[in-house]
């Protein structure tokens, strides 16, 4: 069913109820709690390092014990579920990965992330053209994670939705040698091995896993393993941090989406050409990359490298030219410069990026290309091969940058930033060069050049010592990736029709940090214009192009709580509630959707989480409640709300320089019958993807000479 409009308020006040009584029951002097020491908690993500109470913008912070304890390390939104605002889908579906939404942007991607400017220990993970991969990302190894939640990211360039910024363990605080090993429902094992080191001016992490699941679902068999170094050393003359990432992924199915009919017949089977083609992807990834800090000239200054090489094949779950593949390279460099003026922090910089993609898509078992119709035949001239698409695709982006942080007397702050960026994208059609024996074939090599400025602006009122009150306005743009410049009409090149979307937003907020209740409420209001909206057609599969939705609306609430009881009991709780919709939007059919809500998003959604631990316990009790989704433009097929509850416990042991750790976990207690994915649009009503029921999972880790 529709969720009422007295939704809003009831989920409003299930989350006031505890802050108002905590409140109460600080007054009474014979009931008051522990006092506690005050910890101030810096966040990167703005990119100006900032105290959280100095910043006008929505940050959340995933400390290491919320995103690794007890958990699978299946996909980054089993730490993420506890951020308002954030919303995550396709955790079993290891080919297509995650998909994550913040405000609604990114909830158009068919897979990986689209939308949002991921960085992994300073590394972007997310290509110049905008599209991230977060399959390469050490999930059981994060020192923190902060998501930066809209206008705000207007400084990091071509992401319109926010900032997820993942550090890994890099020898403080360090294990020692050793590893554990995890074993779960249907088939899930994981052998992990560690060392860490701190020598004082040098310390180190190197951290390896290899991964394998059997699957839920027919063809959604997947294997990884992955190898991670972070070293930094403490030099004279400033810091040197060296990242080396390996990820080598021979197998992940793709089983594809289903119908409602098919769903209620059988949740656990594979779209039936997912098992016919054996749809399913490899990848491999190697990731270097070092930064470089010293002081200079009375400021600071940061100096930054890396390079990212991947080569990727699949076959998707449907006929045709269907059989992808690409070898990437992308690198690139980044300066900033940090220092104070009088009463306000200057920060400069420059990225320089560039990718490069040969990329290359054949037909499917038994087709062959045929250039003269421009499409896969099971009948062609014997002259004639698999080959469908051979083109470079080439991406370099230059973004220059300054944010300022200017303090107005003791009680204000003054933060604003802008930012201009120029992306060249370029495609180089190779297909055309293999038939020139007089057929016919269009060479669709092409240039897009765009020319961006980005700005944002924030003001944050201290008005009682733990309380801020804050801001801020700013523009984005997100340009469409290379996948989204996909030609309806056939063949490479860019499709004509599709150009960047960008937007315009305001937020408003109040926050309070305190070591026994902090919590934090913002409102937002976001247009955006020549949104990128997917859509499919009928007879080209599960294959997806896009077009510019004309204009929507974004408006939302969030709110978010941490409560700490008593020294065992912390009680934690964030509410979304949104508002998506088409303002003006005409489909590549010509029907229009004004007024509808934008698929795919919940319009509410609500994650409590019990937190208990006494010596060496611990038992940690988590609820997440999505409400109805649309799976389509027209609002014809929806999705009903579902909730999921999770459980995680376990112990520790220490004895000398020896440590250990037990836990056990247990992932949808009630057993529900939930949707791990929707696939907007899709074609044939193969919209869902369920999600598996009652999943358990133990593991042991040891670890020796801390």
């Amino acid at each position: 069913m529709e969720a009422s409009e007295s939704t809003i308020p009831r989920l409003i006040g299930w989350m006031l109820w505890p802050l108002l009584v905590v409140s109460q029951a600080s007054g009474a002097e014979d009931e008051a709690p522990p006092v506690l020491d005050p910890v101030e908690i810096t966040v990167t993500a703005p990119r100006l390092a900032t105290p959280l109470a100095d910043l006008p913008a929505a940050v959340s912070r995933v400390d290491d014990r919320q995103a690794t304890e007890g958990r699978q390390g299946l996909q980054l939104d089993e730490a993420l579920n506890r951020v308002p605002g954030l919303f995550a889908q396709n955790r079993y579906n290891f080919a297509q990965d995650a998909r994550i939404s913040i405000r609604g942007f990114g909830s158009r991607a068919p897979f990986g992330v689209r939308g949002l400017r991921i960085l992994q220990d300073g590394i972007p993970e997310t290509t110049p053209d905008g599209q991230s991969q977060v399959d390469a990302i050490d999930l059981l190894n994060l020192r923190d994670i902060e998501v930066l939640r809209g206008p705000s990211a207007a400084l990091y360039g071509n992401a319109s939705g926010g900032v997820i910024a993942a550090r890994t363990r890099d020898g403080r605080d360090p294990r020692g040698f050793g590893g554990g090993v995890l074993l779960g429902s249907y088939g899930y094992r994981r052998a992990e091995a560690v060392a860490e080191q701190d020598h004082g001016t040098h310390r180190y992490s190197l951290t390896a896993h290899d991964f394998a699941i059997d699957g839920y679902r027919e063809q959604s068999t997947a294997e990884k393993r992955y190898l991670r170094l972070h070293t930094a050393s403490e030099l004279e003359a400033g810091t040197l941090n060296f990242h080396l990432r390996y990820l080598d992924a021979p197998r992940t199915d793709d089983p594809g989406g289903l119908t409602r009919e098919e769903m209620r017949e059988d949740r656990r089977a594979a779209a039936p050409l997912a098992t016919a083609l054996d749809s399913t992807q490899s990848a491999e990834q190697l990731t270097t990359g070092l930064q470089w800090e010293q002081p200079l000239a009375g400021g600071e200054l940061r100096l930054g490298g890396f390079w990212t090489q991947r080569d990727y094949a699949q076959q998707l779950p449907f006929p045709g030219d269907s059989r992808v593949a690409y070898e990437r390279d992308f690198f690139g460099v980044n300066a900033q410069y940090e220092r104070d003026v009088g009463a306000t922090r200057v920060l400069t910089g420059i990225d320089l990026e560039e990718q490069r993609d040969d990329r290359t898509r054949r037909c499917s078992v038994g087709l062959v290309f045929d250039p003269d119709e421009g499409e896969c035949a099971d009948r062609a001239p014997e002259s004639f091969d698999r080959l469908a698409l051979d083109q470079r695709e080439r991406a370099r982006s230059r973004g220059v940058f300054v944010q300022t942080d200017t303090a107005l007397g003791s009680d204000w702050n003054l933060v604003a930033g802008a930012r201009h960026d120029r992306i060249r994208m370029s495609i180089d059609d190779h297909f055309v060069e293999r038939f020139d024996d007089g057929n016919d074939v269009t060479d669709r090599s092409g240039r897009r050049t765009f020319d961006e400025t980005s700005g944002m602006a924030g003001l944050i009122w201290h008005f009682r010592p733990e309380y801020r009150a804050y801001v801020n306005v700013a523009t984005n743009f997100e340009t469409p990736t290379f996948t989204e410049f996909a030609n309806p009409e056939g063949g490479g090149g860019f499709n004509p029709e599709v150009d960047p979307q960008r937007a315009r937003s305001i937020e408003v907020g109040i926050r309070r940090e305190n070591p026994q209740l902090s919590w934090e409420a913002s409102v937002y209001a976001t247009r955006v214009r020549d949104e990128l909206s997917p859509y499919q057609l009928e007879g080209q599969g599960d294959r997806t192009f896009y077009t510019n939705a004309g204009r929507t609306a974004r408006d939302g609430v969030e709110l978010s709580a941490d409560w700490r009881l008593n020294p065992q009991w912390t009680l934690s709780a964030a509410a979304s509630l949104n508002r998506f919709r088409f303002r003006e939007f005409e489909d590549a059919e010509g029907v229009r959707h004004d007024g509808n809500r934008m698929p795919g998003l919940p319009r509410e959604q609500l994650f409590v989480e019990a937190d208990w631990r006494d010596g060496p316990w611990f038992v940690t009790v988590d609820a997440l409640h999505v409400g109805s989704r649309y799976a389509d433009n027209a609002n014809t097929e929806k999705v009903g709300p579902q909730t999921t509850l999770n459980l995680r416990a376990g112990r520790f042991w220490q004895q000398g320089g020896t440590r250990a750790e037990a836990f056990v976990a247990a992932n949808n207690l009630l057993d529900a019958d939930n949707v791990d994915n929707i696939r907007i649009n899709a074609a044939g009503g193969r919209y869902y993807e369920p999600a598996p029921g009652l999943t358990l999972m133990a593991g042991v880790r040891m670890y020796f000479g801390q």
